[in-house]
């Protein structure tokens, strides 16, 4: 058994830890009216802005912005209305089943709780958190048959038409299983950026806005996929790492420590 950490770096630049600022875990002093007050505008807030990012491709505010509220919607709910977090609400009309679902990954910004975490673990192994859109690639004897974006983990849309059209992305593999699950990360490439100074500046609203873009554009030919799991794969990572980069996935294998 192998244990990762996707420690939350930028892209594909492993250039430090981004700044990426935690919810508070304190409860807020409310009554049960004014938490449900605060609750329901969030919720509803989010929701507008789900809509806006599913139907026309752009995000109204950062993604980082988005990230944090969402967190803390979850927070209130588990102070007052102790309930599994909410899930993204998908668009009617682009609800894909999963093979396998996503599942979301805790996290931990205190580097002491980092070090403590790592210290009482073996066989340890380190990834980048890509800062992109998820997606999972199907692969049946060899060939791409589809590509669905994450969506709320268990449903997403059909992105397969566009992810054929990414360069780095392989169609057909030689010597695959007969059938093949990856789940990874659409991101925009990009030269030298640091989150941490420069900010997201909305990488991954440009790769969400791209794929549901009608007409695709040249923004396809600035993607690469991170693939960061494979369920299905080698009990051991360096086999996964090697397997992966056989197949034409060889950026896990040089981003996995």
């Amino acid at each position: 058994m192998w244990l990762r950490i996707r420690i939350f770096l930028i892209i594909i630049v492993m250039g430090g830890i981004s700044n990426f600022p935690a919810v508070a875990a304190v409860c807020p002093d409310w009554d049960r009216t004014r938490s449900g007050k605060e609750i329901d505008a969030l919720r509803h807030q989010l929701e507008k802005w789900d809509d806006v990012y599913y139907t026309e491709g752009r995000s109204p505010i950062e993604d980082d912005v988005y990230d944090q509220l969402r967190e803390q919607l979850n927070q209130w709910l588990g102070c007052f209305q102790p309930q599994n977090p909410i899930p993204v609400r998908l668009p009617d009309n682009g609800k894909q089943p999963h093979p396998v679902a996503h599942t979301g990954l805790k996290k931990l910004s205190d580097r002491r709780q980092l070090m403590q975490w790592i210290a009482q673990r073996e066989d340890l192994w380190i990834q980048p958190k890509v800062d992109g859109v998820a997606v999972t690639l199907v692969y049946q004897h060899g060939k791409l048959v589809s590509a669905v974006s994450r969506g709320n983990g268990l449903q997403g849309e059909d992105w397969t038409e566009k992810v054929r059209l990414i360069p780095g992305i392989p169609h057909l593999l030689t010597d695959a299983p007969p059938s093949l699950v990856l789940q990874g990360e659409l991101f925009l490439k990009m030269t030298d950026h640091r989150q941490r100074t420069q900010g997201g500046v909305n990488a991954r609203s440009v790769v969400a806005g791209e794929m549901r873009r009608h007409q695709p554009s040249p923004v396809l030919s600035q993607m690469g996929l991170f693939v960061w799991e494979w369920p299905d794969g080698p009990k051991t990572m360096p086999e996964r790492l090697e397997k992966l980069k056989e197949m034409g996935f060889a950026m896990t294998a040089d981003y996995t420590h």
